[in-house]
């Protein structure tokens, strides 16, 4: 067993680390390529998110908790140094080294094999249900059901082009959804703005379509209103025990951060953080009543998805001020400083912490000791999608959806 020396980084007093003494932790990065899934693919992180996994792993080390390492002494600047691979093998290393928390800081899916680590007692992950993510990263299943159960989203339509060619059914979903250009593209299981484009005509919409399918992002594709107000980063945090500034907090069921703002749209698109820090477009939003009420929404979406570790949020208004969900991420970026280089790498839920009084390294810890149960990440959900689902016209399960089974990369 390998463990990160905090010695070496520093040792610092840090709200809801001590709670984790004794919880080994190990973070595993991505080395498996999700699947394609009824004709849709979500892109793997180019670097599988080793960056943001060491960042996580760096910062609990540096305030003493128990880091599992797959090398002794990992140096600061070195990735891979941190972290382990998401392969069966990965996994079952960092088991046997001792790990107690799994952070699963990648892409999860029915058959991810953390799966095989459903019947372990005693191991916890910071992740979302494996059934739970696969079926609603779909962002036309998503949202339909929250939709379905009165959250506000913008109008969209499916376009497919494994049915027809996509100008026709961009055509047809203008006309019967009553949408007016500009209009948003996106894949249907996207990552962050990779192949997000706002569209003026239907010959734009068809023909940025057109360039998107490919094994990267499959056939599948969404046309969804614009929306031109201001948009909004919603965190929303698990039930559980937090120590804050202001004392412990006894959360019985999910709770909102405070929500931050985001302004430099590129295009009408934020760009991705990697390009432009957080900081120099995103600040906190304030408080007012639309934002408190779509708090309650997002909480409720939260408890809809029964959500093991934070989700984020994205919105945005539109023009009568009504915010709506245009994105729920199931594994919002923890990218965040600490590491050489790595000053301005804060995320979005991090910023939002702070309106409470944590610290980067305070949020991860205070998710750390909130990580659920293995059975409840790799055991079918019983949440109450299948009715919302059916209220919106959808099918409950995703059986006979998968055109391709993963396949395990090297883990070195």
């Amino acid at each position: 067993m390998k463990t990160a020396n905090a010695q070496s980084t520093g040792n610092i007093i840090t709200a809801n680390a001590p709670a984790l003494s004794g919880k080994p932790i190990a973070v595993l990065h991505q080395a498996v390529t999700p699947p394609s899934l009824g004709g849709a693919v979500k892109p793997s992180n180019p670097f599988g998110y080793r960056d943001s996994s060491a960042d996580i792993a760096f910062a609990l080390a540096q305030a003493g908790c128990d880091v599992l390492t797959p090398v002794d002494d990992p140096r600061p600047d070195v990735d891979a140094e941190w972290t382990y691979p998401d392969t069966l093998d990965g996994i079952t290393r960092a088991v046997s080294d001792g790990a107690v928390v799994l952070w699963a800081n990648t892409s999860l899916f029915d058959e991810h094999p953390l799966a095989h680590f459903g019947s372990r007692s005693g191991l916890y992950v910071v992740g979302q249900p494996l059934d739970v993510v696969e079926k609603f990263e779909d962002k036309n299943v998503c949202q339909a059901a929250i939709s379905a159960i009165g959250v506000p989203v913008p109008v969209q339509a499916l376009v497919n082009v494994e049915i027809g060619p996509a100008k026709a059914q961009v055509e047809t979903a203008v006309s019967t959804k009553g949408l007016s250009f500009p209009i948003i593209v996106k894949p249907v299981r996207g990552r962050g703005s990779a192949g997000v484009k706002v569209v003026g005509s239907v010959g734009d919409a068809a023909e940025h379509i057109e360039s998107l399918v490919g094994p990267k992002f499959g056939g599948k594709f969404l046309i969804e209103e614009y929306l031109s107000g201001r948009e909004l980063a919603v965190t929303v945090m698990p039930p559980g025990i937090y120590e804050t500034a202001d004392g412990v907090r006894h959360e019985a069921t999910h709770w909102p951060l405070p929500a931050i703002e985001r302004t430099g749209h590129r295009g009408g698109v934020m760009p991705f953080s990697g390009v432009v820090p957080i900081q120099s477009n995103s600040k906190p939003a304030g408080d007012d009543d639309q934002l408190r009420e779509f708090a309650r929404h997002a909480v409720r979406v939260a408890q809809f998805l029964k959500a093991t570790a934070p989700i984020r949020i994205d919105c945005r208004e539109d023009a009568d001020g009504v915010i709506k969900a245009i994105d729920i991420n199931m594994k919002p970026s923890m990218t965040g400083p600490g590491r050489p280089g790595r000053e301005q790498m804060i995320n979005l839920s991090a910023l939002s912490g702070t309106e409470i009084g944590w610290s980067y390294t305070e949020l991860l810890a205070a998710i750390a000791v909130n990580a659920a149960p293995v059975q409840r990440i790799t055991r079918p959900s019983t949440h109450g999608g299948p009715r919302a689902l059916r209220q919106a016209g959808l099918p409950t399960s995703s059986a006979g959806a998968r055109l391709a089974c993963h396949r395990l990369t090297p883990t070195r």
